[in-house]
């Protein structure tokens, strides 16, 4: 899979963040969707100028979050066996508690099926 691209709306939290102390809410939800490929089946391009996933279909609250090494943070988001069923899920996003969008990736589509437990993990560096 793609490495996640940090977005841009989030840099400039962290920056005001750092220069204010205004709020930082926490990593919390994974979004799911069906837009982060071309009709060709490649994945897009990324794009840090987005504060949304392309196409959104499911949103679930993180599996766990991790900080593997000094310099970032991973979120993993599971959707179920029942979920989803039959979406081309080719993207996914690391959202805070307010919901905005942190970091994404876009991946070739992998249609989910009924008897599969899908797993993504999100790993932003800094």
């Amino acid at each position: 899979m793609s490495e996640a691209t940090t977005t841009n709306d989030f840099r400039r939290r962290l920056a005001r963040h750092f220069y204010d102390n205004s709020s930082l809410p926490k990593a919390a939800i994974m979004a799911f969707g069906d837009g982060g490929h071309n009709q060709d089946g490649t994945s897009k391009t990324p794009n840090p100028n987005q504060t949304q996933l392309q196409h959104e279909v499911l949103r679930k609250t993180l599996t766990s979050v991790t900080q593997e090494d000094l310099y970032s943070v991973t979120g993993k988001g599971t959707i179920s066996k029942p979920e989803a069923v039959g979406v081309s899920l080719s993207e996914a996003g690391l959202l805070d508690e307010a919901g905005n969008l942190m970091g994404f990736k876009n991946f070739a589509p992998k249609i989910k099926e009924s008897d599969e437990t899908y797993e993504i993990s999100i790993k932003l560096k800094f």
